[in-house]
C-alpha cells in the first residue's frame, strides 16, 4: 500500500491493489510451476517481480533509495542472490529455500544482529585485527561487545586465531569472559 501511496482507509483502492497483487502472484506461480529453475528463468522473473514492485515508486516511497546508489545495488544483489539460489535446485521450492536462508547459519555483523536472539551465537574474530577501532575502556566498544554477547540465548562462543592478530586491544574484553568463569579452549 505505501509502495502504491493507497491512503489507509481508502477501502475501493486498498482492494485493488490487493487483487491485483493476487493476481500478479497467481501468474507468476503458475509460470514458475511450469518453468525449471536456472539462471536465465531467475533473471526473467526477477524482471517481472522488479517491474510490478516499480522501482521508481519505491524511490519516491523510501528515502534510503532517493539519492545514491543504494536501490541499484539492493536491486543488482537481489538478482544475482537469486541467480545463485538457483544452483542445484531441482524445483522452485527448493531454489526459494535456499534465497531465503532455510537450513543455513546466517552470518552479519555484531550492528545487524541488533534485537535478534539465537541459541547459539559464534562469534568470529575477536581480535585486535577485527576491532581494529576499539580502545580499552571505551563505553561503545564495550556496548558493541554485550550486544553481540547478549544475542545467545544459550550459548556463546568466541572465536579467536592466534595467527590472525593480537589481543591487546580487546583484552579487556577477554578479561570480562575470564572474570565470568567462560573457559578458553585451544583447537
Amino acid at each position: 500500500m505505501e509502495i502504491r501511496a493507497i491512503a489507509s482507509g481508502n477501502d475501493v483502492a486498498e482492494a485493488r491493489t490487493e487483487a491485483e497483487l493476487t493476481a500478479f502472484l497467481t501468474l507468476l506461480r503458475a509460470d514458475m510451476a511450469n518453468t525449471p529453475p536456472s539462471a536465465v528463468n531467475a533473471a526473467i522473473f526477477a524482471t517481472r517481480i522488479l517491474a510490478f514492485l516499480d522501482l521508481a515508486a519505491i524511490t519516491r516511497t523510501y528515502l534510503e533509495y532517493s539519492s545514491g546508489d543504494l536501490l541499484t545495488i539492493m536491486v543488482n544483489a537481489f538478482q544475482q542472490h537469486l541467480d545463485a539460489s538457483t544452483n542445484g535446485a531441482a524445483t522452485w521450492a527448493i531454489c526459494l529455500d535456499a534465497f531465503e536462508g532455510l537450513g543455513q547459519i546466517p552470518l552479519m555483523t555484531v550492528h545487524k544482529s541488533k534485537g535478534l536472539e539465537y541459541d547459539t551465537i559464534v562469534f568470529v574474530g575477536l581480535d585486535d585485527r577485527a576491532w581494529w577501532a576499539h580502545t580499552p575502556g571505551n563505553p561503545e566498544g564495550l556496548a558493541t561487545f554485550f550486544v553481540a554477547l547478549s544475542r545467545a540465548k544459550q550459548r556463546a562462543i568466541f572465536a579467536f586465531c592466534q595467527e590472525r592478530g593480537q589481543r591487546r586491544r580487546v583484552a579487556e574484553l577477554f578479561q570480562l569472559l575470564t572474570d565470568a568463569g567462560v573457559p578458553e579452549i585451544a583447537i
